[in-house]
């Protein structure tokens, strides 16, 4: 690293932190002028040492006093002659783990911008973070601490062409502008003393002031964090802050305690306030950055959002109605083309008056489907200007009536006319949305058995209509979820249910000519839709809620709440006369039943709660995998299937929803406080609870203690997914902990299984693990492993040269992170000697929030791709799947989906032992320990293609035997039954 005396120009910008800017210093502390006069030869150790003694900056980047004060070493270091100055040390060492300036945190910069932290490692272009921050992030409008929005910076400026906000305001420090996390306003009303040491320009602002002031414990940055409450109330703080690690409290709470949810003064709980929905929901959708920023904003109240939205219905409906107007002006002026030719659907809509309304339906319809559309519109006695409606509407069919013949009679004289194998019922107050038509579609020609399709119903103040409606056994119906957010999990899977509401109806044209239509004995309307799903039933078909078909509803539109309640008591009479058989099966009106009746169960079904640590993400790893595999296969058998996480997801809903096939119901907002109260609203829904983990039985043994008599026939599965004694040995051993120094084996897994008594079933990942149960006196044991369908690679043996590590590093203490470390550090160095220039070691998989790129080795022939979405690629390019695993329980995921994509496996001992396949022709065995005959196996095997060729052929023909997918059916319904 070299050094630059820079004697520059007022307008010269350095993009560097390394360089002594000598005009600028001149600028900064005039005093220099008179030091150095007209020398023009500068002595680089002379202006070091006169920074390091007069606490001078040698440029706007490095704050030479703020970083000896900030680490006591750094000053001990100097006062020992070690280095000359503070700007010395961080050349030289400092700027691998220091932070230079107070307004700048490199620990942050990395982990908030992980493409940054992958340069770092993948590259040499750039020092450290901080470099990079100087040369390319103040451009891009990066923020390098929570103390510096650039953004908001730029709002206060009134030079509208600051290209670099950072290096703008270091160069003006004096300027004071809002920040998230510093409330400048309550600073200056609490700690009024220090404006006189501001004057006399011993700090910049009230910034530079708190986060410089070697005082830290005496000040805190808002009535929202309390610095000394937070160090007494976190005693582990202590020594990291005395140490220089963290400046002080509100640093580590900033890095860590929000994320950790720990107390940030004794009025606030953030635990609480995380779990609140509507804080979720902003957290997602990335409206604020974290739950704090969230309480400051809120003060700690959570909107009632619902109840307001309740409340607030009837403005609501004026704003729909205002809309609407709109859009039936703009249909004056253009036409809503609904030619066609070769129609995919048709739609009929009956109407009464209400234009303004028909137009802002018809042209929610046009925008929601760019394909062809049979219309076919049924006027039934209009005397607005709906009687006009081929003005505004081109290509539909019209059919009009001189009286109001009732909806029911429109919609069976309709589907006379209708050419098209599915029929859309619409009423005219209802917005169909985008992609709902093509979903319908999509399920009706794909799944023959479904014969109806209704959808999300959503009122105009956004609250759930229906999510799916309920028939009882006395004939009376319920739209389940009514008043719900429309993003509740219970909303948003696709399920078998009694019926839907005829506000957005697909259905089969043929079906409905063969049922002979809407019955007219529910003229003028109510229970006709109920009336008709049910004879769907009777004729063998299903009735199906989809989530993904959605729409506005404008309730009671055509007409009104009290008009309605007569026809339908009297409607109920006569659709109890006609379903007496079917209703007799029905649940028994209750909000206790709510959940049992909410769907029509397949026969030989189960509905089963699935309880994983996460919503499992086969990104995760580390048997989430897995855990996704099973729920899918569950799901795909008929299956009704719940999955509740232990902790709330740290992802979106979106991102959980696009994971697992539509029928899985994902209880995103929930974790296990709230486990309690779920099984008493969900009692005897259940007939099978799956437990993943044996930490999570134990978890939960409390719990199923309390609501038992809730779930009385309900089978628990308790699903080790591996035994954790197995690698708590194998830790134990690689750090030569002498035996007598740890619980015996025996005793560990006595521990470990004990809480496995509650459950009624027991499965294991591999035999081993299962003869570990069996040894422990469990009977009932299962085996499931891992599901994975042949799918090899095509690139040939002469276009590979990688090898590959996949694997999810959750922390530290992780075997992926210990396999990492060796692959980088001891393998690597000894085969890169060996290997050809082009080959080298690709490591991908998901990364724990605490873990960062940036820590491991940084080689240019190692490439840390962090969690990558689509692997085949990376599978398609790489020669072998090295798995040096030096403890581990179970068997990792990717080594069998490596070996599905046609990629031969070089694995430790202890891999090879668990997955039991034959050495050397199946999986190539290593052992760490024996480097030398390890390195010579693996060069052996890279450099002979025939090798190759047949230890990949054998792994493919493994998988295809023991991992199929039928074998894997099987297998879960032997669990199951």
């Amino acid at each position: 690293m070299t050094i630059l005396v820079l004697e520059s120009s007022g307008s010269d910008v350095q993009n560097s932190w390394d360089h002594i800017d000598f005009f600028w210093m001149k600028k900064t502390y005039p005093e220099i002028k008179d030091i150095f006069r007209d020398q023009v030869n500068f002595d680089l150790e002379e202006v070091l040492f006169l920074a390091g003694k007069c606490g001078y900056q040698p440029n706007p980047y490095f704050d030479e006093s703020y970083y000896v004060q900030r680490y006591d070493d750094v000053r001990n270091a100097i006062n020992q002659g070690e280095f000359i100055s503070g700007f010395d040390h961080y050349r030289k060492i400092g700027y691998k783990d220091r932070d230079p300036h107070w307004l700048f945190c490199e620990e942050y910069y990395l982990k908030r911008y992980s493409d940054v932290a992958r340069a770092l490692v993948n590259e040499t272009v750039f020092s450290n973070g901080y470099d990079h921050y100087i040369q390319c992030g103040d451009q891009e409008f990066r923020s390098g601490s929570w103390f510096f929005d650039p953004l908001e910076y730029l709002k206060s400026l009134a030079d509208g062409e600051v290209k670099r906000p950072f290096y703008h305001y270091i160069r003006n420090p004096k300027m004071d502008f809002d920040n998230l996390y510093f409330d400048r306003n309550w600073y200056a009303e609490t700690y009024p003393e220090i404006f006189s040491n501001l004057k006399k320009g011993k700090w910049h602002s009230l910034l530079h002031q708190y986060l410089t002031e070697t005082d830290c414990k005496k000040y805190s940055p808002s009535r929202f964090f309390s610095e000394k409450f937070y160090v007494e109330s976190n005693p582990d703080l202590v020594e990291p802050i005395k140490s220089g690690r963290f400046f002080n409290g509100y640093e580590h709470f900033l890095l860590y305690g929000i994320q950790e949810r720990r107390r940030p003064h004794p009025d606030i709980d953030l635990e609480r306030f995380y779990h609140e929905p509507y804080i979720q929901k902003l957290l997602f959708n990335g409206r604020i950055p974290n739950v704090f920023v969230g309480w400051c904003q809120f003060d700690g109240k959570v909107p009632e959002v619902d109840e307001i939205l309740e409340h607030g219905e009837v403005k609501t409906k004026f704003a729909f109605e205002k809309k609407s107007a709109s859009l039936a002006i703009n249909a004056a002026r253009s036409k809503l083309d609904f030619s066609f030719r070769h129609p995919d659907i048709s739609v009929i809509v009956v109407l009464h008056n209400n234009f303004d309304m028909t137009l802002n339906a018809l042209t929610a319809l046009r925008a929601s489907y760019r394909h062809e559309i049979q219309l076919i519109i049924v006027d039934s006695g209009s005397d607005d200007e709906t009687c006009h409606i081929e003005h505004y509407v081109r290509g539909a069919m019209f059919l009009r009536f001189e009286g109001n013949i009732a909806f029911i009679r429109a919609c069976n004289a309709a589907v006379q006319h209708v050419c098209t194998p599915y029929i859309l019922f619409l009423n005219n107050d209802t917005e169909i949305q985008l992609g709902s038509i093509e979903a319908a579609i999509d399920r009706l020609r794909y799944d023959p058995k479904v014969g109806v399709i209704g959808g999300k119903l959503i009122r105009t103040n956004g609250l759930l209509q229906e999510a799916g409606a309920i028939i009882y056994r006395d004939g009376s119906v319920a739209g389940y979820m009514r008043g719900a957010s429309p993003d509740a999990p219970e909303a948003n899977f696709v399920r078998r249910v009694d019926f839907c509401s005829g506000a957005a109806l697909f259905t089969r044209t043929e079906l409905f000519r063969k049922i002979g239509g809407f019955d007219e004995d529910y003229i003028p309307a109510y229970y006709e839709e109920t009336d008709y799903c049910v004879n769907v039933w009777k004729s063998g078909y299903d009735v199906i809620y989809d989530p993904s078909i959605t729409a506005i509803h404008y309730e009671y539109g055509s007409s009104s709440a009290k008009n309605g309640t007569g026809y339908i008591n009297r409607n109920r009479l006569i659709f109890n006369s006609k379903h007496g058989d079917f209703l007799s099966k029905k649940t028994v009106k209750s909000k206790q039943n709510t959940n049992l009746a909410r769907s029509v169960r397949n026969q030989d079904s189960k509905r089963i709660l699935f309880i994983e640590d996460r919503v499992p993400l086969k990104s995760y790893g580390s048997g989430f995998s897995r855990s996704h595999d099973i729920i899918t296969t569950m799901s795909q058998m008929g299956h009704e299937v719940t999955v509740f996480p232990v902790f709330k997801p740290i992802v979106s809903a979106n991102r959980l929803y696009n994971a697992f096939p539509d029928s899985v119901e994902i209880i995103w907002d929930r974790d296990i406080n709230d486990l309690e109260a779920f099984f008493s609203l969900r009692a005897g829904l259940y007939d099978t609870i799956w437990i993943c983990r044996t930490q999570n039985v134990r978890r939960l043994v409390p719990i199923i203690e309390k609501i038992s008599h809730l779930m009385p026939l309900a089978e628990i599965v308790a699903d080790t997914e591996a035994v954790s004694a197995v690698r708590e040995e194998q830790y134990d051993r690689l750090m030569g902990i002498p035996e007598d120094q740890h619980p015996p084996f025996a005793e560990r897994l006595r521990s470990e299984f004990e809480c496995l008594l509650v459950a009624t079933k027991i499965v294991a990942v591999n035999d081993y693990d299962a003869s570990l149960l069996k040894k422990n006196g469990f009977t009932n044991v299962s085996v499931l492993g891992h599901v994975q369908t042949s799918k090899p690679s095509p690139k040939p043996w002469d276009e590979r040269f990688d090898f590959l590590f996949v694997g999810a590093i959750h922390d530290f203490n992780s075997p992926n992170y210990d396999s990492v470390l060796w692959l980088t550090t001891v393998l690597w160095p000894e085969l890169e000697n060996i290997l050809p220039e082009n080959s080298r070691l690709i490591i991908a998989g998901h990364l724990g929030s605490g873990v960062s790129l940036s820590s491991f080795p940084q080689s240019e022939r190692i490439k840390y791709l962090g969690e990558v979405e689509d692997l085949s690629v990376i599978y398609n390019s790489s020669r072998f799947f090295i798995a040096p695993t030096r403890y581990a329980a179970g068997i990792p995921y990717k080594i069998y989906e490596a070996a599905a994509y046609g990629i031969p496996i070089i694995a430790s001992d202890i891999i090879c032992n668990q997955m039991e396949w034959s050495i050397d022709s199946e999986i190539i065995q290593i052992k760490t320990d024996e480097m030398e005959i390890s390195l010579e196996k693996i060069i052996h095997y890279y450099f002979n293609s025939e090798l190759w060729e047949t230890v990949r052929d054998y792994a493919l023909s493994r998988i295809a035997k023991d991992n199929n997918i039928e074998l894997y059916i099987k297998s879960i319904k032997n669990i199951l039954l």
